[in-house]
């Protein structure tokens, strides 16, 4: 704080003597004492107390910083709760249109393979399967005279 050597507090010493006298100056050097105590006491105080605003202070800022953390926190929950039940709801929109898309070519194509429940039953395949197979056989036949023939 001062910068005083121990020079010139000798200084300072024997000038006091020299003007309060020997027998006023104890009691003035007391005196002074508790005054310069007093006054540390104080500065100490005040020093404490500035370092409890600076905590203070920090600590607020940090409640703050937390409170907003939190905040965000429930906002990106509030978020995601939001985006998951929009996803189900694509998801089940995209569901029914698909669902709506297919089921009118289906049926279209079950009345092409042999008409309702008979190719579902397997009505209409044997005849479809006689069919192939004498498609198959008469070009054998056919090939089979050219040969003959020649």
């Amino acid at each position: 704080m001062f910068d005083v050597s121990f020079q010139e507090v000798f200084l300072i010493l024997l000038v006091a003597l020299l003007v309060i006298g020997p027998e006023r100056l104890p009691k003035v050097a007391r005196t002074l004492g508790l005054w310069v105590g007093r006054a540390r006491a104080m500065f100490n105080t005040m020093r404490n107390e500035v370092e409890r605003e600076i905590q203070l202070d920090e600590l607020r800022k940090t409640e703050q910083q937390l409170k907003r953390d939190l905040d965000l926190k429930k906002e990106m929950k509030d978020l995601d709760r939001d985006l998951n039940e929009e996803f189900k709801e694509d998801v089940k929109l995209a569901r029914d249109l698909e669902r709506d898309l297919t089921g009118p070519l289906e049926q279209p194509a079950q009345r092409k393979a042999g008409g309702g429940r008979q190719a579902e039953e397997g009505g209409g395949q044997d005849a479809r399967t006689d069919a192939t197979s004498a498609d198959k056989q008469r070009p054998a036949r056919a090939e089979g005279e050219d040969e003959r023939k020649a």
